[in-house]
């Protein structure tokens, strides 16, 4: 949602997940006070709440996410591929006619084919968003 590029890795071994955050640069979060950075360039950060949008507030509060207001949903929400702009035609047939021929603007994600379009949810989902990175009275 935010424009991260992120895994979600579901392995028992946390390991493999420590080789390829090293290989590819990445940034761990974790619930998993066990696992250990093993070298200097593991980046492993602890998660201490348990909703996910406090979880959200927590990394955001400690410098571990930002917001880029170009990247917002320029992701798939469920592949994580970078979205491509489509054009109405490509579209049509392919969304509900009463959202082809309210929106002017789609866009496809190239893995599973999902089409997006700006409506209401994406504007909810900015609000909270912006609420999120509003600094709370603790941090003024």
């Amino acid at each position: 949602m935010l424009g991260y590029d992120a895994i979600y890795y579901r392995g028992e071994d946390p390991y493999p997940l420590i080789q390829q955050a090293r290989q590819e640069g990445r940034m761990i979060l974790t619930r998993n006070t066990q696992l250990l950075p093993r070298k200097p360039e593991d980046h492993i950060v602890w998660v201490t709440k348990d909703n996910p949008t406090l979880q959200l507030k927590e990394l955001i509060e400690r410098g571990c996410v930002s917001l880029d207001q170009e990247a917002l949903f320029s992701r798939c929400l469920l592949c994580n591929c970078p979205l491509d702009e489509i054009s109405r035609d490509e579209a049509e047939g392919k969304v509900p006619d009463f959202i082809f021929y309210q929106q002017k603007a789609f866009f496809r994600c190239p893995q599973c084919q999902k089409i997006y379009w700006e409506g209401s949810h994406p504007e909810n989902m900015q609000r909270r968003i912006q609420e999120l990175f509003r600094p709370s009275a603790e941090n003024r």
